[in-house]
């Protein structure tokens, strides 16, 4: 997939120089410049360090590098990496990742400038704000403040920007030649922009905006690491290529980015606990399903129609608490996060979501919750 769909668009690897015999060094720069002709090589302090930009790995039957607004296959990634390091698990091992860029692509309904300017207005906790413009199309760089002695710390920056503006920029156009059609879903979001024959996109009329998360060097790149084997001191090549042996890296770097973004960007779930604190269990319960389902729009709108305003009134009102009060908010959120997986749940969450989400009857069940409790927890 292209949209809402996880890529990685760096990867810096690093290992002392000492450790790696001359010949296999030369063969690692040269598988490198093979499957990443824009690899860039540099040598300091005794370390050799490589930067490689995996979405523009050279594919199957290409010879040329187009883009970076799709991830290769996962067994595409591995055999490249496993022919870099040699297929040698010594090489594998003293290799390390120490910096990565973590990105999705979202098609958004209105124009890019409208999200980041919304974005820029919320208050950050431990975040330095900077908001960058280069004509007139404004891009939001969050740098996070972390202690250098927390062992919990990561260094990383969250950056938004226009990639239609970015594409353009340096490819001087907006026709974008994918590497893999587009599937059904994503051919609904662009309509005519798209010409599956010759597997060309236009970007020109698209509003998509590109979020970053630049994890930068620290000993351990803290939340990529403890996903993947906590008991490691680095994130080795050995680690990562495991991974995509069994098919989990993809999802779990995707599992560490939502969760940046939830916990930095959007907090809700820690300020709807908040706002509930003083509610009891049960209707703490169905305020924490109802802001889950990612339609509150959708259930006002149902609660009207069924003259229910006077009952969603209260919940509505916890929630603009912990949600600013912006259709577009609301409208990023949910593209980000309404197909996340859900934590586990009780028997009753489960058995308000097994119902149809778009229906009077979940709304009913929901409010059932919140204006009649079964039992008293307060």
């Amino acid at each position: 997939m292209m949209f809402n769909d996880l890529k990685i668009d760096k990867l810096k690897l690093l290992y002392k120089k000492k450790d790696v015999a001359y010949e296999q060094r030369t063969e690692i720069k040269d598988w490198l410049e093979y499957y990443f002709p824009d690899c860039t090589t540099s040598c300091q302090s005794g370390f050799i360090q490589h930067n490689i930009t995996p979405t523009k790995i050279i594919r199957p039957k290409t010879t040329t590098k187009i883009h970076n607004l799709q991830m290769p296959s996962e067994k595409e990634l591995l055999n490249a990496l496993d022919d870099i390091t040699l297929h040698n698990s010594q090489v594998q091992d003293e290799l390390k990742s120490t910096l990565i860029h973590l990105t999705k692509d979202i098609i958004l309904q209105k124009p890019v400038k409208e999200y980041i300017s919304m974005l820029s207005e919320i208050p950050y906790s431990n975040f330095d704000v900077e908001l960058k413009s280069s004509n007139s199309e404004p891009s939001l760089y969050l740098h996070h403040n972390y202690s250098v002695d927390s062992q919990e710390s990561c260094k990383f920056l969250i950056k938004f920007y226009n990639k239609v503006q970015q594409f353009y920029k340096e490819h001087g156009h907006y026709k974008c030649q994918l590497y893999k059609p587009l599937t059904l879903k994503e051919i609904e979001l662009v309509g005519n922009a798209y010409i599956p024959k010759k597997k060309i996109l236009n970007l020109e009329h698209l509003n998509i905006l590109r979020i970053e998360i630049e994890y930068h060097e620290t000993a351990k790149i803290k939340p990529i690491i403890k996903e993947l084997n906590p008991s490691a001191d680095c994130l080795s090549l050995s680690i990562i290529l495991n991974a995509l042996k069994n098919k989990n890296f993809y999802s779990t770097l995707d599992k560490v980015f939502n969760t940046t973004l939830q916990k930095y960007v959007f907090s809700t779930n820690t300020k709807l606990q908040t706002a509930t604190a003083e509610l009891s269990k049960v209707r703490q319960l169905a305020c924490k399903l109802y802001h889950e389902s990612g339609l509150t729009c959708h259930y006002t709108a149902v609660a009207n129609e069924l003259g229910l305003a006077n009952q969603i009134s209260e919940i509505n009102s916890i929630i603009r608490k912990i949600m600013p009060d912006s259709d577009l908010y609301t409208e990023l959120y949910n593209t980000l996060f309404s197909s996340d997986d859900k934590p586990e749940s009780t028997e009753e969450e489960q058995r308000i979501r097994d119902c149809n989400p778009c229906n009077s009857r979940t709304l009913k069940d929901i409010l059932l919750i919140y204006d009649v409790p079964i039992w008293d927890d307060s």
